[in-house]
């Protein structure tokens, strides 16, 4: 299935063709969903996804330099976060990217003007191609999100400092970032300084660790499932508030926790369990209760509209909700975890 779809994207020259390469994921997606498939599934819809992307970041390229926009920098890395990044997206995921650039301080706000033009035709592209604009505006239209490496190094240093806890998310965010297209190693380099600069502080890192204790985990004490109570999606269960966020920043925290700067979310617990963080059955767990969310969230979400988190918990197979309770009582375990090590950090 990718390489079919990454053939028509490698010519396409609009969003419209974007966004028809982004429908046949989804047709394509409806037509051999199955768990014994999840996993080659799981690698096409990235495969899919960062072929999308990359088209997108290069059509908006090429236009700017036809423009004549500012001055292109001599490096730069228009990066991915959010589930795209951490290589877990489901069919229809929103923006979340940004763009790093280096380049002499005297020609900065000329290349800056640059990647901005850029970014507008890259992320209004991405937008009728499917992908709603992010709606916390972790997007390169946004300044926080299009630096310079000097201005990204001060930025996190403010970040560093001060602790608030809208610095500690956006760190949190920040650490999924992974390159996509451009010069990769500003991305990375960035991603592992971060990481570093965060365990080089304890209560900083502590701070998040006591942020990734939140939201709660939905399960009661007796083992009942705490659905919506009101609205519209009452009787359902949010499945990436449910457990599934939870998972996915412990491990991230876990991950800093040890000096282990993967951007993606299966590598993070692969190398936690090689460090010997993480036991070879907690390792598992994890695992397990990753792929249940994931099979969960893509076998329900495969139509574009809002609320598609939302699954009401009578539609779920007996089997499902059997699993689904596992993977949150693994959820909270993890939680727990995380808790412990930031109590050492503590003492």
């Amino acid at each position: 299935m990718a390489e079919k779809v990454a053939e028509r994207l490698s010519a396409a020259e609009s969003a419209a063709e974007l966004r028809f390469c982004h429908d046949e994921l989804a047709r394509e997606l409806r037509r051999c969903l199955t768990l014994e498939q999840m996993e080659q599934l799981a690698s096409d819809i990235v495969c899919v996804h960062e072929a999308i992307l990359r088209r997108a970041f290069f059509l908006a390229e090429r236009e700017t330099m036809k423009q004549s926009v500012g001055i292109r920098p001599p490096a730069w890395c228009w990066y991915v976060m959010g589930s795209i990044g951490r290589r877990e997206p489901t069919i229809w995921t929103d923006q979340d990217h940004g763009v790093l650039f280096d380049c002499p301080e005297e020609v900065e706000a000329d290349c800056y003007e640059f990647i901005r033009h850029m970014a507008a035709i890259g992320v209004d592209m991405l937008h009728e191609a499917g992908y709603p604009y992010c709606s916390g505006y972790v997007m390169a239209t946004n300044k926080r999100w299009a630096q310079s490496v000097r201005g990204w190094e001060q930025q996190l240093s403010s970040y560093f400092e001060s602790g608030w806890p809208n610095d500690i998310r956006f760190l949190l965010i920040a650490m999924d970032m992974r390159p996509l297209y451009g010069d990769a190693e500003l991305a990375e380099a960035g991603r592992r300084t971060l990481f570093a600069e965060i365990a080089d502080r304890p209560p900083l890192l502590a701070r998040m660790g006591e942020h990734v204790q939140f939201p709660p985990v939905p399960l009661g004490w007796l083992g009942n499932v705490q659905t919506e109570r009101w609205g519209p999606h009452s009787g359902a269960v949010h499945m990436k508030q449910s457990g599934y966020v939870q998972l996915a920043n412990a491990l991230k925290w876990l991950a800093c926790f040890a000096q282990v700067p993967a951007a993606d979310t299966a590598e993070r617990r692969r190398a936690l369990e090689a460090a010997g963080v993480l036991t070879a059955p907690l390792s598992t767990a994890v695992g397990e209760a990753l792929s249940v969310y994931y099979s969960i969230r893509l076998k329900y979400s495969t139509e574009a509209r809002d609320g598609r988190e939302y699954v009401l918990w009578r539609t779920l197979e007996r089997t499902e909700q059997k699993q689904l309770k596992q993977a949150m009582r693994t959820a909270k375990r993890l939680q727990r975890f995380v808790a412990r090590q930031v109590a050492r950090i503590h003492a």
